[in-house]
């Protein structure tokens, strides 16, 4: 009997499995899915874009402007200066004064004279001989690669300390042996470019720091044994033009840099999207026409971007908390400008940094030997905008021990106004000039007219949206514990 009895239940309980096993494959086949998981878009989703060829250039046209935004500055800086008459590589541009607004360039200061040069080491090393401070004048500046990365400083802040010597320029990849005597400067670029200042000293005149840049030499080191005279170039009176295109010339500027340079590895997944629009190594541009208004779409939609992203960078570093000016020159995680990490190359922030700036400094110290403030609106909290008249009061005492100066651009493209009156800028080289206050403070008039009266305190806007700068050369401790603080900008009407 017992044994009947669990046979008995042991039939029932494997019934019961196999029934239960049944019901649950049919429920489970039944909930499954007609279509696999993922690998398409949702139901209903449909293309967006008419054509997504013209989707993929504006994009590509738009990413390429951020991402050579370093380079394509200093490649327009290069190319305004080689179209100057006289004008080649190794063959040096030094001004006799002060810039004038018919010279177009990317916020440049209108108070020491520029001494620039470019240079191809296609053709092998260059030297630059540069000459040791005198107790008349003294050089101060830098030279950049392709994307505007400083690769030595000259004077009292190069490999020279300021007692002079040779700077041996090597091309990318030098494999030779390197002559003694010199100062070898590895680029990873081809094409470089330099900028420096001759600052007078003592009771020395501009006329004085102007010969003193015409001691220095450059040649191509092949020549050094016998090197031909270094030629010069006074380019004061002669309109330059070195800004930026916002057009299809962007990319074809984009082409040439390419195809002359070396390819680092960050750049890589960038050229190979360039293709797509027609820019490839060791082709011809071949600019897709079918797609150019797409193109042209997203090189304009970059330029607003920038200016976009410039506007919350600037408004995103005041530095006194109770006004409106902010410190411009904004360094990445390692206090440069190259915006490259070990994890990425951040394009956006580096774009917003080098789209209204050139020639930044390889390291920005705690305490720069030059500041940069700009306001981002008046004392009332409005933005600064074209056609209206501002004053800005720059009290006695600026902490600065070389000088200050207040240089207005346009907003628009960050370069001088081009006004008859040829000034862009006032400063403390300019006091005996202009009408001081009893304290000894002085108005700076910025506006489409000169205040009756007024017209040494006066920089002129032409209508157009002013871009304002205070620059301090050698600012003091008291700048940097901000008991000093810049009065904000005030509207006159």
């Amino acid at each position: 009997m017992r044994r009947r009895l669990s046979v008995l239940l042991t039939t029932v309980i494997l019934i019961l499995c196999v029934a239960v096993g049944a019901g649950a494959q049919t429920e489970i086949g039944a909930a499954a899915p007609t279509e696999p998981l993922g690998g398409q878009p949702a139901p209903g989703v449909t293309q967006s874009a008419k054509d997504l060829d013209a989707q993929v250039a504006y994009q590509r046209a738009f990413e390429a402007v951020l991402w050579a935004m370093p380079a394509s500055a200093i490649y327009r800086l290069r190319v305004g200066f080689l179209e100057l008459p006289g004008m080649a590589d190794n063959v040096i541009l030094s001004y006799s004064g002060p810039l004038r607004t018919i010279q177009e360039a990317i916020t440049p200061n209108q108070v020491t004279p520029y001494i620039c040069a470019t240079s191809d080491l296609r053709n092998g090393p260059v030297v630059l001989e540069v000459p040791a401070k005198t107790n008349k004048a003294v050089l101060y500046g830098q030279v950049v690669d392709a994307w505007q990365v400083t690769i030595t400083g000259v004077g009292p802040v190069g490999e020279d300390k300021g007692a002079g010597g040779k700077y041996l320029f090597l091309p990318p990849a030098y494999k030779d042996p390197i002559p003694t005597g010199y100062f070898p400067i590895q680029s990873s670029s081809y094409r470089i470019l330099l900028a420096f200042r001759s600052i007078p000293l003592g009771d020395a005149t501009a006329a004085d720091a102007y010969a003193y840049s015409k001691t220095l030499k450059m040649y191509p080191l092949s020549e050094a044994a016998d090197p031909k005279p270094t030629r010069f170039v006074d380019g004061l009176s002669l309109p330059v033009h070195t800004l930026p295109f916002y057009d299809t010339r962007a990319l074809q500027d984009i082409h040439d840099i390419i195809n002359v340079e070396p390819v680092q590895s960050r750049d890589k997944v960038m050229i190979g999207m360039l293709a797509t629009i027609g820019i490839e190594r060791g082709k011809p541009f071949n600019l897709p026409e079918k797609y150019k208004t797409a193109m042209e779409k997203g090189i304009a939609d970059a330029y607003f971007y920038m200016q976009k992203m410039d506007t919350e960078l600037f408004a995103s570093h005041l530095y006194w908390p109770d006004r409106h000016w902010s410190f411009v020159m904004v360094p990445d995680g390692q206090h440069g400008f190259e915006y490259v990490t070990d994890d990425a190359v951040q394009i956006d922030k580096r774009a917003a940094c080098w789209f209204f700036f050139t020639m930044y400094p390889k390291m920005l110290d705690e305490q720069a030997g030059t500041v940069y403030l700009a306001p981002i609106a008046d004392s009332t909290g409005q933005p600064v905008e074209a056609g209206k008249t501002y004053k800005v009061r720059v009290p006695k005492d600026v902490p600065a021990r070389q000088f200050w100066s207040l240089t207005v651009y346009e907003r628009a493209t960050w370069a001088f106004i081009n006004s008859p009156l040829g000034r862009a800028g006032l400063g403390s080289f300019n006091m005996d000039q202009m009408q001081k206050n009893a304290d000894g403070s002085v108005d700076v008039y910025i506006g489409p007219k000169a205040p009756v009266g007024l017209q040494s305190n006066w920089i002129p806007t032409l209508g157009k949206e002013p871009y304002i700068w205070l620059r301090l050369y050698g600012p003091e401790e008291a700048f940097w514990n901000k008991s000093f603080k810049m009065p904000d900008v005030e509207l006159v009407k």
